[in-house]
């Protein structure tokens, strides 16, 4: 199988083509409303459910659909000072969305995630009386694809007596500034992008209607009950079957409205590692190409009616298969590796040379609800994924770091893993090495440990040439470009290596696994000038 995310760069070439103009009218759009290349029927039904919502008397706008692709990020680094640790594995379908009339536009972040056509927008406010529909043709087969929806900006300040923001300020110092931010050009409001409860994903949707890629379904994110049982009967009079239809309820304690205190709120999909090629033509190239969906806004323009809110989110329980017995055998691989390069570790679990990742769920709240408690920002998190990060890694002095670690796909517990390059300061994700790279890597190991197959070793430095011996060839050049040379090693304002790690949805079950059972990968610092 090839895996046509080996690297960055797929998500610059895929995402030229973004979206095509209509050239002709019709009732749910003007001529210059930007249009995704929608197949016929899929474009008949949307005129059909238009005119439907029309007839109950809701008033119906039409968005479209756009990449956010690593070049975006600039965007984002511009207005927000982050790029939130993009997952360079995953581009992300965005949804750009026209604005109600009455609907407060922050200038502050308008543009934050790339740019869109005049009038239209990522991040929007909610009517309470209100749902976003997306409904078209799913991706071509792949390893991963939700839809999600997230607050994003949030009138307030963050929690500085939280006993997480205390944590992070005074063991990850670093970080403190990526996880509690304000919006920089309105310092009013804070920054969360934090997940509003479960996502739908490719396994939810399989189970409820058997199949999800390639195939034609819908999706309602809206804070109403009333307002999801009128699209639903709306489809299902086209017809649609409910089983293709998946709500997203916007929970209770958003702060909803059009008004400028209000939440701020955007909706993405993820699209991770499709099980072609990639090349032109291929299904998955054409489908980002195309990108065959359609967003929708509705509402109810009835202020005498009460909305039916959504009780609290309840999070979907999530397992894992329990890796603590391999515990001893990273602890050997470790060794291993050391012993190989002539660095041996001189202390007792080779503290002086290895650090555990971070478990960002666990040890420092990744997880949206809680996030939303404290004004942390979330970065976008999933429960479909884990997230373990290391700290800051410089690179100028002949660094090498080896991260040596258990491979969810081998141990049951990811569908797909993803080990990703990221620039500390801006959190951009600019390269990414997935499971099919990190399979065998341990296996030179096997005379001196047990289970390698069960284990990955793969090498980061700026330069990989000279060390394929003891890199086994296993090892991505962490060039300039991806992240720039630092002219004054140890200079704060330098940017630095950040590696991120990221398990998708434990085989057997609809969530990431339960990262605090997932062996949290080791990340192993090594000198070029040393090694024999």
């Amino acid at each position: 199988m090839v895996n046509l995310l080996r690297s960055s760069a797929f998500c610059i070439v895929h995402a030229v083509c973004l979206f095509i103009t209509a050239c002709s009218s019709d009732s749910t759009t003007s001529p210059a409303t930007p249009r995704n290349n929608v197949p016929p029927a899929v474009e008949a039904r949307v005129q059909r459910l238009t005119g439907s919502l029309k007839a109950r008397g809701f008033e119906v706008s039409r968005g479209y659909v756009r990449v956010y692709t690593i070049d975006d990020c600039s965007y984002s680094y511009a207005l927000m000072k982050s790029c939130y640790g993009n997952n360079p594995a995953a581009p992300y379908i965005s949804f750009a969305v026209p604005s109600w009339p009455d609907e407060f536009v922050d200038p502050a972040t308008r543009g934050a995630f790339g740019v869109t056509a005049e009038g239209y927008n990522i991040s929007f406010r909610l009517d309470p009386r209100e749902a976003i529909v997306i409904m078209g043709m799913l991706p071509p087969p792949a390893a991963y694809m939700g839809i999600q929806t997230y607050l994003f900006t949030r009138e307030g300040m963050f929690d500085t007596n939280s006993s997480m923001y205390k944590l992070i300020a005074q063991k990850y110092t670093a970080m403190l500034g990526n996880l509690f931010s304000m919006v920089p050009n309105n310092p009013k409001r804070i920054q969360l992008l934090a997940s509003l409860g479960n996502s739908n994903n490719n396994v939810i949707v399989e189970r409820a209607s058997g199949s999800a890629f390639g195939q034609e379904r819908f999706f309602i994110v809206t804070p109403d009950r009333f307002m999801e049982d009128a699209v639903r009967e709306a489809l299902k009079g086209l017809p649609v079957e409910d089983a293709h239809i998946y709500a997203e309820p916007v929970p209770l304690a958003m702060r909803l409205g059009l008004a400028e205190k209000a939440d701020e709120f955007l909706s993405v999909m993820r699209y991770a590692m499709p099980y072609d090629d990639g090349e032109p033509g291929s299904p998955s190239a054409t489908w980002r190409k195309d990108l065959p969906l359609v967003v929708l806004r509705v509402r109810d323009t009835r202020q005498d009616r009460a909305p039916q809110p959504y009780g609290p989110p309840q999070l979907d329980a999530r397992t894992a298969v329990d890796e603590s017995s391999l515990k001893t055998d990273l602890q050997g691989l470790v060794a291993a590796v050391t012993n190989r390069w002539g660095q041996p570790c001189t202390q007792p679990g080779c503290t002086d040379r290895a650090r555990d990742f971070i478990d960002m769920q666990t040890q420092l709240n990744l997880v949206g609800p809680r996030c939303m408690d404290i004004g942390m920002n979330c970065l976008g998190d999933t429960q479909d994924t884990t997230y373990q990060a290391t700290v800051n890694l410089p690179l100028e002095s002949g660094e090498v770091y080896a991260v040596v670690g258990t491979l969810g796909t081998e141990t049951g517990n990811a569908t797909y893993v993803g080990l990703s390059v990221n620039e500390s300061t801006v959190l951009k994700g600019v390269s990414n090495v997935d499971s099919y790279q990190l399979e065998n890597t341990a296996a030179s190991y096997a005379d001196k440990v047990n289970n390698t197959g069960r284990f990955f070793v793969y090498y980061f430095t700026r330069d990989c040439s000279g060390i394929e011996v003891l890199s086994g060839g296993n090892c991505l050049s962490v060039t300039d470009e991806m992240i720039p040379v630092c002219a004054q090693p140890g200079d704060p304002s330098c940017f630095y290596l950040k590696l991120i790690m990221r398990a998708y949805v434990k085989p057997g079950t609809i969530r990431g696994p339960a990262s605090a059972s997932v062996l949290q990968p080791k990340v192993v610092s090594l000198t070029r000038g040393s090694a024999s």
